[in-house]
């Protein structure tokens, strides 16, 4: 490959050969984290690339969640089901990558449909997580976390529907970001929840999140820029998001709220009061009915090719009558209005989840499974329901990583992640 390549790609063409020699030398070291990989073009793209004067992605691999059209290859959502397609065009955020410079790796597995939190997919595997032997990676994004946690990529490219970015973030030991819902195209991305869904990142660093999210962004609306507080306040919910908190990560959260004190954030406790209405929103009426309604002639002939966990939740929607749904719709434009109102320039402070990642082995049990998914889910799903944006930062304490998630308002992305850059750094040291 080497030769064909012009020279000043050589530290990129040299970080994938290292890569393809992973893949061939030992399989199983990478076993379920791909569906596929892009490889028939890697030439053509690291030509490309090389001819490129400036890129903000020039240089770094990029991983694709199984649900984004990537010309010439197969979009699969996860799924048997899905009639197999070759894509003629790749999804508007990730022609966008290319344009940036990014070199397109493979699509990466992920939980059917993007249809939970913990990741697992009886298709076609599921990723063992890299910290925790028989552990689930978290979900959906489970491949792309773990291809960022192996050091396969550089950033991988998720969606975020209750979490999906940040939980596998969490468990992995790694970042994940879940901007504005419509800050970035959806366009060539297959849907689970049209409410809910928005376009996330994960890498080892917010740095690389923030470059991927350039790439990928729509033009800046600069009114909603401003108003940026030099010093916010970081609010910690006294009641809600430490449900069934595990105690170690009890510990290791009051251990970094410590360090952010330290280094002179405001961080105070106090109750939110529309959290309590929040919690009474049954808000898995939105994947449940959008899923069905997206796949309804599809799933509906080819019910025995889908997850059983999965299929469980998209079936609930017959439980939903017309008019739950659009009052379910109208309370949220109501509680967004109220939260950004409250929140304005400063950030909810949380754990992004509440429990170390449970086994593969224990989640064949469907109750388990289900008690262990809505656990996962409680905390980051807030943010895709407020339409906010959402960051989650590892903390390591005796090498186990926990997830430390920051939630700021609609449209307030540069703004978080600018803070959460300042974080980051309390954080490692």
């Amino acid at each position: 490959m080497k030769k064909k390549i012009n020279s000043n790609n050589e530290k990129l063409v040299n970080k994938v050969v290292r890569i393809l020699t992973k893949f061939k030398s030992n399989p199983k070291y990478i076993e379920n984290v791909f569906t596929e990989l892009f490889e028939k073009d890697f030439e053509i793209q690291l030509n490309k690339i090389s001819k490129l004067e400036n890129g903000l992605l020039k240089g770094l691999i990029i991983s694709v969640k199984d649900l984004f059209d990537v010309k010439g290859y197969h979009t699969r959502g996860g799924t048997k089901f899905l009639k197999p397609y070759i894509s003629l065009s790749d999804a508007k955020c990730i022609s966008n990558i290319r344009k940036a410079g990014g070199l397109l790796l493979g699509h990466t597995n992920m939980t059917e449909l993007a249809y939970s939190g913990l990741g697992i997919n009886p298709h076609y595997g599921t990723p063992e997580n890299p910290l925790y032997p028989g552990a689930v990676p978290g979900g959906s994004t489970s491949g792309g976390a773990v291809s960022v946690a192996l050091n396969l990529s550089d950033i991988a490219i998720g969606t975020d529907t209750g979490g999906s970015t940040r939980i596998p973030a969490a468990f992995t030991g790694i970042t994940g970001f879940k901007p504005t819902q419509n800050s970035i195209s959806r366009q060539g991305v297959l849907t689970l929840s049209s409410s809910l869904d928005s376009v996330g990142l994960m890498a080892k660093k917010i740095e690389l999140c923030k470059l991927g999210y350039d790439a990928m962004r729509r033009k800046i609306d600069t009114k909603q820029v401003k108003l940026q507080n030099k010093n916010p306040k970081l609010i910690i919910p006294s009641n809600f998001g430490f449900e069934n908190i595990e105690p170690e990560i009890r510990v290791s959260f009051d251990l970094a709220r410590k360090k952010i004190i330290r280094s002179g954030y405001d961080v105070i406790e106090m109750n939110l009061p529309i959290l309590d209405l929040y919690k009474k929103v049954p808000i898995w009426q939105f994947a449940s009915v959008e899923c069905a309604t997206e796949y309804f002639y599809l799933y509906n002939e080819k019910k025995n090719l889908i997850d059983p966990n999965v299929l469980r939740r998209i079936e609930r929607a017959n439980e939903v009558t017309a008019i739950e749904y659009n009052l379910l719709k109208k309370t949220r434009e109501n509680l967004i209005e109220e939260f950004n109102a409250f929140l304005k320039n400063n950030f909810l402070l949380m754990p992004t989840v509440t429990i170390r990642p449970p086994l593969i082995e224990k989640c064949k049990n469907s109750e388990f499974y289900d008690e262990a998914n809505l656990i996962s889910l409680r905390n980051t799903t807030l943010a895709n329901y407020m339409n906010g944006c959402s960051i989650s930062i590892p903390y390591f304490e005796n090498k186990k990583p926990i997830g430390i998630m920051l939630n700021a308002i609609t449209n307030k992305d540069d703004y978080l992640l600018n803070v959460s850059s300042e974080i980051e750094k309390i954080l490692q040291k």
